[in-house]
């Protein structure tokens, strides 16, 4: 099997899969039973009308996915940055000698 060799391909792809979701919402019409019901309060007003909304499509899943995997991976950076300045700094005042107990 070739691989895709277009990088924006996915993009292009998952786009057009979506339009067509749109185009065609009978043709895509999950069951009662796959749909999440939502109590008057939580719903906007458009949604208080229908009083339920599909479930995710795959591509919302997917850009969530991204988004954490982001979000996860500022978090880690974030956290080394923080060790490796600490560690830096303990080094610095042991070496001119800030960290030594004053004896009397």
């Amino acid at each position: 099997m070739a691989l895709v060799r277009d990088p924006y391909f996915w993009k292009r792809f998952s786009t057009a899969v979506h339009l067509d979701e749109e185009a065609n919402p009978a043709k895509m019409e999950t069951p009662t039973s796959e749909k999440c019901v939502y109590p008057p309060d939580v719903l906007s007003d458009e949604e208080a009308n229908r009083k339920t909304r599909p479930k995710d499509t795959w591509l919302e899943r997917e850009r969530r996915k991204s988004k954490k995997s982001l979000i996860w991976g500022f978090v880690i950076f974030f956290c080394i940055i923080l060790a490796v300045t600490g560690g830096v700094i303990v080094w610095w005042l042991s070496k001119h000698n800030w960290l030594q107990s004053i004896e009397p």
